[in-house]
């Protein structure tokens, strides 16, 4: 037999790290096919049915045989709707050509990168981050700066950090509110902040606005704050969370025209546009419908109750503590406390990566640590399930991390 041919990769897929939350989401699907019971609060999505009219739009695209190629970016009547949606959200009046659909908000997120960066630019990334930004950055050729927010200041990235991480290299500033991992959400005053740093900068920023449906607090736009930055801004969104639509693939960039034509000319050579018949239930779900907002708003609600519970469980664990997010349906306790320590069985956990693993194998119970979110001693528990599988969870959890 012959020796297993080598094959040569890509340099650039060298420092490429797989997603930590795709591979607990396969670990997670490997045990329960074996028969394990696990309880996942890995998953970034929420549990709840795409609302029906949404639905009953995609399979009305099927029998009108809405199955063949649309123009790149997508339909126009997509286009229109998400300007509105956009112009409607920030203030800021956006064209059909200022907005392109993407096949879900990483797709936009992605297509930014490459459109924006060259090799020596710098991204600030700001830490706890979103796994795939710092991947996406490395991809265009951008070194990722990742200031830490820490627990401190809300997970939130300060004016003085912001300032001290700038340099002539700075070609991006992502900010994301309500944030993946840690739920948080900026104040107006806290933008504001941000924006007086950004003035004489050239930077541009990404605001990935992805949660902006799922907020506990009253919710502050990027452009609302800072209007005067319309034009070094893109606002990144989809319908994935607020409609519940992950699967569907749907997303959008808003921005300065050029931008969004250079984002569109890569897109024509990759994957030229979402799905047809997700487009057609995207429009839906971007046309002004009462019933569907209604669903949208109790979603909400009901994520709401499920971070109180979630929360008045982990405070069970003297040993950690955790902020209160105002928004999407993430909670980002400090688990340091229980590190270097024994647990049950006398096993000892010396990462927060150790001990997502730990829970996993002994406890059954799926969560994602905080190294893959560049926050080293945190973890991460998506409460987008059930109150009895959140419930049921946190008593594995407890009783998993006593000693």
């Amino acid at each position: 037999m012959s020796a297993p041919r080598t094959y040569r990769l890509a340099k650039r897929l060298a420092q490429l790290e797989p997603s930590a939350t795709a591979a607990m989401t396969g670990r997670v699907a490997q045990m329960r096919a074996a028969g394990i019971n696990v309880i996942s609060f890995s998953v970034g999505e929420p549990d709840f049915d795409t609302p029906a009219p949404i639905k009953a739009a995609g399979i009305a695209a099927i029998n009108q045989n809405y199955t063949h190629y649309t123009p790149a970016g997508g339909i126009a009547e997509l286009r229109k709707a998400v300007a509105q949606r956009a112009s409607s959200d920030s203030g800021v009046t956006y064209g059909i050509n200022q907005v392109t659909t993407t096949a879900g908000a990483k797709e936009a997120l992605y297509l930014a990168f490459q459109a924006l960066c060259d090799e020596g630019d710098e991204a600030i990334i700001p830490a706890p981050y979103w796994v795939s930004y710092i991947e996406q950055a490395k991809l265009a050729g951008a070194t990722p700066i990742t200031p830490m927010a820490s627990d401190a200041s809300g997970f939130k990235l300060t004016p003085e950090q912001l300032a001290a991480s700038l340099s002539p290299r700075t070609r991006i500033v992502v900010l994301n509110s309500p944030s993946n991992p840690t739920g948080a959400v900026y104040s107006a005053a806290e933008l504001r902040a941000l924006a007086d740093v950004l003035r004489d900068s050239d930077a541009i920023v990404i605001s990935d606005e992805i949660y902006d449906a799922i907020s506990y607090v009253e919710y502050a736009r990027w452009l609302k704050v800072a209007p005067e930055m319309a034009d070094r801004t893109l606002i990144v969104n989809g319908a994935a969370k607020a409609y519940a639509m992950t699967g569907w693939r749907v997303g959008y960039v808003a921005g300065p025209q050029p931008i969004i034509t250079a984002i569109k000319d890569i897109q024509s050579h990759t994957s030229t546009h979402t799905a047809s018949i997700s487009q057609y239930a995207a429009l839906a779900a971007y046309t002004p419908s009462a019933e569907i907002e209604a669903t949208v708003a109790e979603m909400t609600t009901q994520f709401h109750k499920r971070r109180d519970l979630i929360l008045g469980l982990l405070a069970e664990i003297p040993e950690i503590t955790c902020n209160v997010p105002d928004g999407a349906f993430y909670v980002f306790p400090n688990v340091t406390g229980l590190l270097n320590r024994p647990l049950r069985g006398g096993r000892v956990c010396t990462s927060s990566d150790d001990l997502t693993n730990y829970l996993l194998d002994e406890a059954h119970i799926a969560a994602v640590s905080g190294e893959s979110f560049g926050a080293p001693g945190y973890i991460r528990f998506s409460y987008a399930t059930s109150e009895e599988q959140i419930v049921e969870g946190m008593r594995r959890f407890i009783a998993a991390v006593k000693g």
